[in-house]
């Protein structure tokens, strides 16, 4: 899979900058800096993207920028062109002022044509952007403030190397970290059974604070800022989930609700994508981590409009009322594996949160609430030297 996004990113920028010349670390005549740039994305970053050592969200959220720039770049040209015929048409028609109204209407014709095509296109770009009215993000929305290059003239959010030490345990912790599983959930609140929450994939990004939890002492408070994609998919059988898919008297999934795929079982259709913006606190203490989440906002892409009508799905509702109170969950405590943080390891480390999720609207039977783990994990530390602030010596 790797390899085919690989080769696919190579295509797109060749497509949009020319050809890939390995001796002068170029695409046509624009080095890999500049297109980093272009990317907003770092020089490291652009390098794991050119050597296929990138993860997948990675390459599609690059491809999906590259494929912006190459629109971009058409769509500027077109307006250029248009422009510059305009611009003709005006001084011919000043040259014309003076002769018989019979000359004038020559250029006037094709002006108004002109004016009329270009009315036309405003009221289609218009009309267009009434029925698609959000443009989904493709990486995440801080990006520029956490992926600047080395050299580039910014202010980071992480620490620096001299205030690594003395914010310790958290400075471990800084970084990049991404959902480490899909977990799914079943949506209440819809008239028929069968709907259901995805979520996909996310990427958090996670910082040292100290203003969040000022009774805690220094390097035990972090603040993670997420960006999670979702799905919301039906069963257009619209199978009850209990009993088959819930143990109402274990309060727990069965094996079967845990076997469904989605993507893979023609019964289950996608209604529509969920992108979503979490502000997370965390406390760090020796043998646990505190998890608490409020979100900043979330829209729907790419709705099935007619699915969603077909199964009855007031797919509004769903997301201000029923995801409105996914972040208001109760997350039990977490595990801290890495009482010593030099245990964290890039690609290998991972924080998990047990959660409940209740609702007032609950009309599903399940008595209660509705179980699930979020998992975190460590993609890219942004302090991994040796911390001297060892296990034992945590309060």
């Amino acid at each position: 899979m790797k390899e085919n996004l690989n080769e696919k990113f190579i295509a797109k920028l060749e497509a949009k900058y020319g050809t890939w010349t390995k001796i002068t670390s170029k695409f046509g005549t624009t080095s890999f800096g500049v297109i980093a740039k272009d990317l907003s994305i770092s020089a490291s970053q652009f390098s794991k993207l050119i050597y296929g050592t990138a993860t997948e969200g990675m390459y599609s959220r690059s491809i999906a920028n590259i494929d912006r720039l190459i629109l971009l770049e058409k769509t500027s040209k077109k307006l250029a062109e248009t422009l510059a015929k305009n611009k003709a048409y005006q001084t011919e028609l000043e040259n014309l002022q003076g002769k018989s109204f019979s000359n004038r209407k020559l250029i006037l014709y094709p002006l108004l044509a002109l004016i009329i095509g270009a009315l036309g296109m405003y009221f289609y770009t218009n009309e267009s952007s009434k029925n698609n009215p959000l443009i989904p993000a493709t990486n995440h929305p801080l990006l520029s403030y956490f992926d600047q290059g080395f050299d580039a003239a910014f202010d980071s959010p992480y620490l620096r190397e001299s205030e690594a030490q003395e914010n310790c345990p958290c400075s471990a912790f800084e970084g990049e970290w991404s959902l480490e599983m899909p977990f799914k959930l079943p949506l209440p609140g819809s008239r028929r059974p069968g709907l259901y929450y995805m979520a996909k994939k996310a990427d958090l990004r996670i910082r040292c604070s100290n203003i969040n939890a000022p009774y805690l002492e220094k390097g035990k408070a972090m603040m993670g800022y997420e960006y999670l994609i979702s799905e919301i998919w039906v069963d257009t059988e619209q199978e009850p989930l209990i009993p088959k898919y819930f143990n109402i008297e274990c309060k727990e999934y069965t094996p079967a609700f845990m076997a469904m795929n989605f993507a893979q079982d023609a019964r289950f259709k996608r209604v529509a994508v969920l992108h979503a913006f979490n502000v997370n606190n965390f406390e760090i203490h020796p043998d646990s981590i505190v998890r608490r989440a409020e979100l900043t906002g979330r829209y729907i892409s790419d709705l099935d409009k007619e699915l969603a009508q077909t199964y009855e799905i007031d797919i509004k509702h769903i997301v201000q009322n029923v995801l409105g109170n996914l972040t208001k969950t109760n997350c039990e405590t977490a595990a801290n594996p890495f009482c010593d943080p030099n245990d964290l390891e890039e690609g290998n480390s991972v924080i998990g949160f047990d959660c409940m999720y209740t609702i007032e609207s609950e009309n599903l039977g399940l008595g209660g609430g509705y179980p699930y783990t979020k998992r975190f994990r460590l993609e890219k530390q942004n302090y991994a030297d040796n911390l001297t602030c060892q296990c034992d010596s945590q309060n």
